[in-house]
């Protein structure tokens, strides 16, 4: 491979916000939708990247070219089907303009640019001297800095003037540039590129104009109804709305998502499904996660907040990252994400790491930005999920096991920044040293985001237990697979059918009644319900000793089991165990069953 030569200019990118869908304010009109009509006499060259790559072509010196997808020029190196990267280097280079009769022009096109800290590059080139090989041509780079993106819906704009040396001349071209390696890389969507005559303009929000019969006003005090949102959604064109208050009634529930703890639902005026309005993926009162203990039901009364959008153009919707603020007349604000209660301490850096209250409230700092990569400590207090295909964890870490001040950790890579390769390389309790970009994702996510990895880790691989030192719930359920583990806790409670999250029931609310096939243990106190329990499966020689149908009285006794760790009843439960003995609350054993390993 020939070496690119370029040539630096320092030039501001300016960026504004707008939805994906095709509808989009002049001056970024899609220029093949003009129908006979006039087309603006400043236009110089025009490419939507809407179904085809126009006039451009496209030279890929190695790995994967630049494509046509979602209705943009894409360019990256990750093949989402087989979650592989390929290392690749690819132009999208223009045809030849003519800028000979020009004394000020400027290009501008519409971006998604994601994975900035990944491997690779993402460049604006141009020159009036192509080779007819991009990698011995000398181009001059006026990328400036592209705005990271944080989702696959709000475009931001590219607004450069055309340095001076390049106008009066006949034969200048533009490539966008992208490379990637075979571990990482970075994705770039683009569309509506245009050459215009005259200077960039300082773009800025766009701020659309709102209907004036709403009946409400968008606040908490005075939500808009339904059918304000609905018009709202219709005013707003590509654009998504701030952050609202709507007031209705459920009409239908979609999905409710204990995992992630949230739920897609319909809303409307008065209950039916006239003039409803979609709810995607909300968060429960307060902000709160769904749990399988949450009241939501269709005909409730509910105000939520959140942004509203017409998504990809087809679809009005309050989109994710709402949250119910009353629900039948009980109101709960949410609670700031970025609050911080212990002490902050630290600089980000390596001699000094950030302890969690230190990256909080420098988080708080950064407004919209994303900060360069910075170190932080903590204890990890619970796991989101290890993809082991993808390589990467999500989880949280925080100054204290209680999980105090809390910093979400997204899709890191292992320590040393290599990937995981099993779930159980990662477990709540380590106390680690992280490294990577800080940015408040949203207004309301505090995170390291993607690019982060463990720089060192007490982890010294799975953690069993003992007979003398059990797991609790929560450390058996981040193993989510172990051959055989010592895990204690209470018992609550038993499954119903074949599904632990709809079946979960508590033994004292519905008396002495129960199934003898499992039983529900939990970490007791004020740690019950779903997310701090496991079902158990009993064999046969277990249920005379420890299923509720034929013991009521060890409702609310420890128990310590050994046995497997896998999926139970569509979660993480514990199979076949092998031995357990009953505890009262004097701590005196009064039952075992099975054969205690050595």
């Amino acid at each position: 491979m020939k070496k690119l030569f370029y040539s630096m200019l320092t030039i501001a990118t300016m960026a504004f916000a707008l939805s994906s869908c095709e509808d989009v304010p002049a001056p970024y009109d899609d220029p093949n939708a003009h129908h006979g009509q006039n087309i603006d006499e400043n236009e110089i060259l025009s490419e939507a990247f809407a179904n085809n790559f126009g006039k451009f072509e496209v030279v890929t010196p190695k790995g994967i070219a630049w494509v046509i997808n979602y209705s943009t020029a894409t360019g990256t190196g990750y093949n989402s089907k087989d979650k592989t990267n390929t290392e690749s280097e690819s132009f999208l280079i223009s045809p030849e303009i003519d800028l000979s009769e020009e004394n000020e022009a400027y290009l501008t096109f519409l971006y998604i640019f994601r994975y900035k800290n990944n491997a690779g590059e993402d460049k604006v080139l141009i020159t009036d001297q192509y080779t007819g090989d991009p990698t011995t041509t000398n181009w001059d780079d006026i990328t400036g800095e592209l705005t990271e993106g944080t989702d696959w819906e709000t475009f931001s704009a590219f607004a450069q003037d055309i340095p001076e040396k390049f106008l009066g001349k006949n034969a200048v071209r533009i490539a966008l540039y992208y490379s990637g390696t075979d571990k990482s890389s970075r994705t770039w969507e683009v569309k509506n590129l245009k050459v215009m005559r005259g200077k960039a303009p300082n773009v800025g929000p766009v701020t659309p104009d709102l209907p004036t019969d709403l009946t409400g006003a968008g606040t908490k005090e005075n939500p808009y109804t339904v059918a304000d949102a609905n018009k709202i959604i219709a005013s707003l064109g590509s654009a998504t709305s701030e952050e609202v208050f709507v007031k209705g009634k459920v009409v239908k529930i979609d999905e409710v998502d204990t995992n992630f703890g949230n739920a897609t639902y319909y809303m409307s005026d008065d209950g039916t499904e006239n003039g409803q309005l979609y709810v995607y993926r909300g968060s429960y009162l307060g902000g709160d996660k769904f749990t399988a203990n949450s009241r939501f039901n269709v005909g409730d009364d509910i105000i939520i907040c959140g942004q509203l959008v017409k998504f990809h153009g087809d679809t009005p919707e309050v989109t994710q990252g709402n949250w119910i603020y009353s629900l039948n007349g009980t109101v709960k604000d949410k609670t700031d994400p970025t609050a911080v209660n212990g002490t902050p301490d630290g600089d980000g850096s390596v001699d000094t790491p950030f302890n969690v209250a230190g990256a909080l409230t420098y988080i708080k700092t950064l407004g919209s930005a994303t900060s360069d990569n910075k170190y932080v400590k903590g204890i990890v207090t619970s796991i989101t999920e290890v993809s082991v295909q993808n390589g990467n964890a999500t989880y949280y870490i925080s100054d204290d096991a209680a999980g105090t001040d809390k910093l979400l950790i997204y899709r890191a890579k292992n320590f040393d920044n290599k990937d995981y390769t099993a779930e159980n390389e990662i477990a709540v309790g380590d106390e680690v040293l992280v490294y990577g970009p800080l940015v408040n994702y949203k207004g309301n996510t505090p995170e390291m985001t993607q690019g982060g990895y463990i720089v060192s880790t007490t982890h010294q691989g799975p953690n069993y237990g003992s007979h003398e030192e059990p797991l609790s719930i929560l450390e058996a359920k981040a193993l989510k697979t172990a051959d055989a583990a010592w895990v204690t806790g209470e018992v609550t409670g038993f499954v119903e059918g074949d599904d632990f999250a709809t079946g979960y029931t508590y033994f004292a609310s519905v008396g002495q009644t129960g199934v003898n096939t499992n039983i529900i243990i939990d970490m007791g106190g004020n740690y019950t319900g779903v997310d701090f329990s496991m079902p158990v499966q009993l064999p046969r020689s277990f249920r005379s000793t420890l299923s509720l149908a034929n013991n009521p009285d060890i409702l609310g006794f420890k128990v310590i089991i050994y046995g497997q760790i896998g999926s139970y009843l569509n979660a993480t439960g514990i199979l076949a165990p092998t031995y357990a003995e009953v505890i009262d609350a004097s701590g005196n054993v009064t039952a075992t069953v099975g054969t205690r390993p050595d």
